[in-house]
């Protein structure tokens, strides 16, 4: 197999989902004998991509890029001329209207992934969005969004892959997480000794669903429980601040904290007698659900998107329907009431459950094979360059 030399053009490496699958397509063509750089407005998880020896090129502060959508494009080829680019992969709607113009510049084809189901209303939202669909490729991260992308753009029939991103399964392994990482992550989180965490990692950079969490965990009524909202990194984000507003009103300090950015996951995953995913529709996968099923936890989400793949309901957690606090309690009060022998049943099942469908090595071999087929050279020599 003939490994690219991968460009991704992504709009954050701030952590969730989206960074961290850039960052193992990173390693995955890198350990296969390519190069990767990724091009982002930078990120916590920037040391990462630079320890795996990948490049980075710093792309403008500027949420949406479009700004820069016509200067943008001839800067990045004049500075990617010595890393003699193959492929070039978009992550985000703004960001493909840069990779299609880049890669005519660098004569290359280029991929469309599509993390999340088309939700825009403006018309120039959807503008937007639909340059995604004419990428020479476009992968799906899951069912119910490649479902909804044929819906949108039957023209994507054939041109259309569901990979489902991986995890990596000898990082996500209880048995590998000695006490003394979580003793000491549970001390610098200040999760009160002897409660029931439930634990919701995801950014803050726009509403997720956690405002619905605050309220369920207030309907639960139950002082013996801890929620911990992971993901802040710095400086307060102005929904972060809505948030700590919410928790002021509902009176719920002390119940519920906002908590930073956690690189240790797996420990804190330990640390959870709950793991929760929000986001409902909008949500198109939940690495959260996938990482807190490989270590055995139970876990609770919003209906539709891609949840309703990641979680086998009653065996490796509960649906509640999205947007309902009541239901989202009750899903946490039957998550919270589990016993020893069931929590144990359930986390087998979870495990056996990311092992068969979500493993890194099997998502980066589909990957490979893929980039391989697009590249210069490769079989699809039949695929169109510039839709």
């Amino acid at each position: 197999m003939t490994a690219p030399n991968l460009l991704q053009i992504v709009p954050t490496l701030a952590g969730g989902g989206l960074a961290r699958a850039t960052l193992d397509a990173a390693q995955a063509v890198i350990a296969a004998g390519g190069s990767a750089v990724v091009a982002s407005p930078g990120g916590a998880l920037v040391p990462d991509l630079l320890r795996m020896r990948a490049t980075h090129i710093e792309l403008p502060a500027n949420p949406t890029l479009l700004r820069g959508r016509f200067a943008l494009p001839a800067r990045l080829a004049a500075g990617l001329r010595e890393a003699q680019v193959t492929l070039v992969q978009a992550r985000s709607p703004a960001t493909a209207w840069i990779a299609r113009a880049l890669a005519r510049r660098l004569a290359v084809r280029w991929i469309a992934t599509l993390h999340r189901p088309f939700l825009a209303t403006r018309m120039a939202e959807r503008f937007v969005e639909g340059r995604q669909a004419r990428a020479d490729f476009a992968i799906a991260v899951s069912d119910f969004v490649a479902r909804d992308a044929l819906q949108r753009f039957p023209g994507l029939e054939g041109r259309l892959e569901v990979i489902p991103p991986g995890v990596n399964l000898d990082r996500f392994d209880p048995a590998v997480v000695r006490a003394d990482r979580v003793i000491r992550l549970a001390g610098t989180l200040r999760v009160p000794d002897g409660s029931h965490l439930i634990l919701c990692p995801a950014r803050f950079d726009e509403d997720r669903g956690q405002k619905i969490l605050i309220e369920a965990v207030g309907r639960l009524g139950r002082e013996d429980v801890f929620c911990l909202l992971l993901g802040s990194t710095g400086d307060a984000t102005p929904f972060e601040r809505e948030l700590e507003r919410a928790i002021d009103a509902a009176k719920l300090n002390g119940r519920v904290q906002i908590g930073p950015y956690v690189d240790d996951m797996p420990a804190a995953y330990m640390l959870a007698d709950v793991v929760v995913a929000t986001g409902g529709r909008k949500q198109g996968f939940s690495r959260t659900l996938i990482e807190a099923g490989a270590m055995g936890r139970p876990v609770v989400s919003e209906d539709g998107g891609g949840a309703e793949e990641a979680v086998v309901i009653g065996n490796t957690g509960w649906l509640a329907p999205a947007g309902d606090a009541a239901g989202l309690a009750e899903a946490l009060r039957t998550a919270l009431s589990l016993d020893q022998e069931r929590r144990a049943e359930l986390a087998r099942a979870a495990q056996d459950h990311v092992r068969a469908r979500y493993g890194l090595a099997e998502a980066n071999r589909r990957l490979l094979a893929l980039y391989e087929q697009l590249a210069p050279g490769g079989r699809a020599g039949a695929i169109a360059g510039g839709h």
